[in-house]
């Protein structure tokens, strides 16, 4: 298969998309198109919204920020800029992706030795890129709220309009548990679903297993994050 057909069998055949690509491991496709697609929109998102509203916006709900004489907040204002924004995001987004994905492959390598899985970091890294490209979808819709949106005041949650927070919680940005919940989303879940299968295939072992495997770094992550979110 090519890169256009794996990425078809995934939505329709995922077990054969993670057959052909335990035959052919290779992850430049996927993780191209993630980290070009999100530093896009990441980008586009900082260059146009207004930058004073901003500034509000992040700052609203900073109990530490309302604690601060107001020579410390005027300059903790004046820290914020579109340019360095800008740039920060992009570059940390197109450096930050890779990395994370990396960081899963080298777990899932380690997890794999202990359970007998005779596979190198090369899938590992190949099955992290492909499962996460549901993230793209997100990217895509991101996309076309801020195209069609008729303001410059827009929410950082834009960024994430799949998200739960986003989705069904609606809560506002610096709020306990904000940033949590606007990482939990529909293509996230997605990802999983995928990992989940690739490693069931790859493995030839059982669902449980494979869940097992996927689910227990991000179920420590995510209730250390909650604990520090809502203590």
């Amino acid at each position: 298969m090519n890169n256009l057909e794996l990425t078809v069998a995934l939505a329709t055949a995922p077990s054969t998309a993670f057959a052909e690509l335990r035959e052919r491991p290779r992850f430049w496709f996927p993780l191209l198109l993630i980290v070009l697609t999100t530093v896009g929109v990441v980008y586009w998102y900082y260059s146009m919204v207004d930058i004073e509203w901003f500034k509000d916006l992040l700052f609203s709900n900073d109990s530490r920020f309302k604690e601060m004489g107001e020579d410390q907040r005027a300059a903790a204002m004046a820290m914020v800029n579109r340019t360095p924004l800008l740039w920060s995001s992009a570059v940390g987004t197109f450096i930050g992706i890779p990395i994370a994905f990396a960081l899963e492959a080298l777990y899932l390598l380690v997890a794999a030795k202990v359970t007998k899985i005779q596979l190198g970091f090369r899938h590992w890294f190949a099955l992290a890129s492909w499962s996460s490209l549901p993230l793209v979808l997100g990217n895509v819709v991101a996309a076309i709220l801020l195209f069609l949106s008729d303001t410059s005041q827009v929410s950082p949650g834009a960024l994430q309009p799949l998200s739960l927070n986003e989705l069904l919680l609606h809560r506002p940005m610096g709020s306990p548990g904000q940033a949590l919940f606007e990482s939990l989303s529909i293509p996230t879940f997605l990802s999983f679903v995928l990992m989940i299968i690739g490693i069931r295939v790859w493995s030839q072992r059982s669902w449980a297993f494979s869940t097992t495997v996927v689910a227990l770094p991000w179920v420590v992550i995510y209730a250390c994050w909650a604990f520090f979110a809502f203590r």
